[in-house]
């Protein structure tokens, strides 16, 4: 495959697409627990296309409390019905994603794992990295923020002292439950700083309007710069009240799943600041059709995560240094993954230094799989 075959419109051919299913433990210090539950390691979903001596890698980092997957039916959606769509076929990335919304509702996460292999090939193809691709010539690094989970107040101290050690001064702290308990955890992180860095606090739809509204005053008196998703998606009018009345910017996450979403979210003012997680919405292509709507309403988005494995953190860090409005977005996206994981199943890894992502280089996503590291952590 050359890139004159590229030029003419020729695309590699796919000729072989497998799904491996991989179990690799997350950090024992911390495993994010959050309003939904916490999951001890990383049981997800790979995807690995061979196209005319190039190879492509995917990844379904699976959050089954959002979309309702996980790696056993990533599997069987992608071997049953995704699969034979791509196999033997020259496709376009955009016709592969139209050809695989059309073939089966939902399933973000299935579809965004091939997508996401397809962009790799195609950037391997041509020599280029997926930021170039998507008409960002530069790799500038990527602002992130640590998360610290629903934890008790010493423990969350604690966290919020690590990542300061480490150069992360911006933070964010899971909340949800009991109003006096998060904010004596919010108060702990808030103490760490002292005035040092930025604090926001992530509430997972767990609280009720009313606890937001009681909420909104003491959070303000502790310094914190935003609320991510305190109600849920399901009350879209609690959250365009909340967002009308905040002083504090509000961040919507889970409110933003498909296109549909993000229209509706921009009609009626819900959020200040849109997280977009691009395995939720299906891929790189339905992310940025979101971003195109953030854009047209002026809102600055961040990159949200399920807590991605090598290949997913690639590819949103691929995505935040491509586009200004995550670049420049006041509140730091959440590429995190090297973070909590005890390994990985990838040979060049993005690295997080002094509180940035920094893409690796090499065409693609910049990332290759290591065959070694998934023959351990294989689920047979």
């Amino acid at each position: 495959m050359s890139t004159t075959d590229i030029a003419t419109g020729r695309l590699p051919t796919i000729e072989q697409l497998d799904v491996i299913e991989v179990c690799v433990p997350r950090t024992q210090r911390n495993r994010i627990r959050t309003t939904y539950g916490t999951l001890p390691d990383a049981h997800f979903a790979l995807v690995h296309i061979q196209a005319e001596g190039l190879e492509g890698a995917g990844e379904a980092s699976t959050d089954h409390w959002w979309t309702g997957e996980d790696a056993v039916t990533v599997r069987h959606v992608i071997e049953t019905y995704l699969a034979p769509l791509v196999k033997g076929e020259r496709l376009g990335i955009r016709d592969a994603a139209e050809r695989m919304k059309k073939a089966i509702e939902g399933h973000p996460h299935a579809r965004a794992a091939i997508e996401t292999a397809l962009w790799d090939v195609l950037g391997k193809a041509v020599g280029l990295p997926l930021h170039a691709l998507l008409g960002r010539a530069d790799a500038r690094p990527l602002r992130i923020k640590y998360v610290i989970g629903l934890v008790e107040p010493e423990y969350a101290r604690q966290e919020a002292e690590y990542a300061h050690d480490r150069g992360i001064n911006y933070l964010k702290i899971k909340v949800g439950g009991d109003l006096e308990d998060d904010l004596r955890r919010v108060e702990a992180v808030a103490d760490v700083l002292g005035g040092r860095g930025n604090l926001g606090v992530d509430a997972q739809s767990g609280w009720s309007f009313a606890t937001t509204i009681s909420a909104l005053a003491p959070l303000e008196a502790l310094g914190v710069a935003f609320l991510e998703q305190p109600v849920a998606r399901d009350y879209p009018e609690q959250m365009a009240e909340i967002t009308r009345r905040s002083t504090i910017p509000i961040v919507a996450h889970e409110s933003l799943f498909s296109l549909r979403d993000a229209m509706e979210a921009a009609h009626h003012g819900i959020g200040h600041i849109w997280a977009l997680t691009p395995q939720t919405h299906g891929g790189v292509t339905p992310t940025l059709e979101l971003l195109s709507v953030a854009r047209a309403s002026g809102r600055s988005c961040l990159l949200g995560s399920t807590v991605e494995l090598g290949v997913g953190t690639a590819l949103v860090a691929q995505l935040g240094v491509a586009f200004d409005e995550f670049s420049d977005c006041p509140v730091p996206s959440d590429v995190i993954g090297p973070l909590y994981h005890e390994d990985d199943v990838v040979v060049e890894q993005p690295q997080i230094i002094d509180g940035y992502v920094h893409v690796p280089p090499g065409p693609g996503l910049g990332v290759s799989l290591d065959w070694e590291r998934i023959k351990r952590y294989r689920v047979k």
